[in-house]
């Protein structure tokens, strides 16, 4: 999985820069909160469980294909999960993530726009709390799920772009709804997919020009 992903990465990056003779590129940096939690199956819990707040942050390079359309690749360092009651049982993910997203655009001085793509993630480190361990790392537990490793889904989302001295301040929200069961088999988990939410802020700089 993980050679696929980078693979696709490599393609996604290749296609954007070749993309990028003709048009006109915006790099950026974002950063937010999270609100993640987990459809989750288990013999303690069944369906949504509890919301863990965390964190995103990362890099974004943007190519505007048209006035109205464009197309945005994004890496982020993330963490996704869920907590459960007071935080005594949870999971802790974290991940580098990796959007390939459309992008619509309303050109107005505040540009509204559309995101729509699929992402995945590699992991990066795990904690898992129980009430029987506390909280000790993914690897070591006997109770809580065991991530396998990496995630895909769909990122979906809208914002707006305003205009700030040389370049321009993204606000943003991002839906993620997990597609791969992130939990390697237990006696006690048999499911676990990530639902999270992003509140986003950004910046980006114009570099280039549109092609003729």
């Amino acid at each position: 999985m993980r050679r696929i992903t980078l693979s696709t990465l490599a393609v996604v990056i290749a296609l954007t820069a070749q993309s990028a003779h003709a048009q006109e590129l915006q790099l950026g940096a974002r950063g937010g909160v999270n609100l993640a939690s987990s459809d989750f199956d288990s013999d303690l819990f069944t369906s949504s469980v509890g919301t863990l707040t965390a964190y995103h942050f990362g890099i974004l390079l943007s190519v505007d294909i048209s006035r109205f359309f464009g197309m945005q690749t994004e890496v982020w360092y993330s963490r996704k999960g869920f907590a459960e009651g007071n935080g005594d049982v949870s999971l802790k993910v974290n991940y580098i993530e990796m959007p390939l997203l459309a992008v619509i655009k309303i050109p107005t001085r505040f540009s509204p726009h559309l995101y729509v793509g699929p992402v995945v993630a590699l992991e990066s480190g795990c904690k898992v709390t129980t009430l029987n361990e506390g909280e000790i790392d993914c690897e070591d537990t006997e109770e809580g799920p065991r991530p396998k490793g990496s995630d895909s889904g769909i990122l979906f989302g809208g914002g707006v772009t305003v205009p700030f001295g040389f370049g321009s301040i993204l606000l943003d929200a991002f839906y993620n709804l997990g597609f791969t069961n992130i939990s390697e088999t237990s006696d006690t988990v048999e499911s676990v997919k990530t639902r999270t939410l992003y509140l986003s802020a950004g910046f980006i700089i114009p570099f280039g020009t549109p092609g003729r």
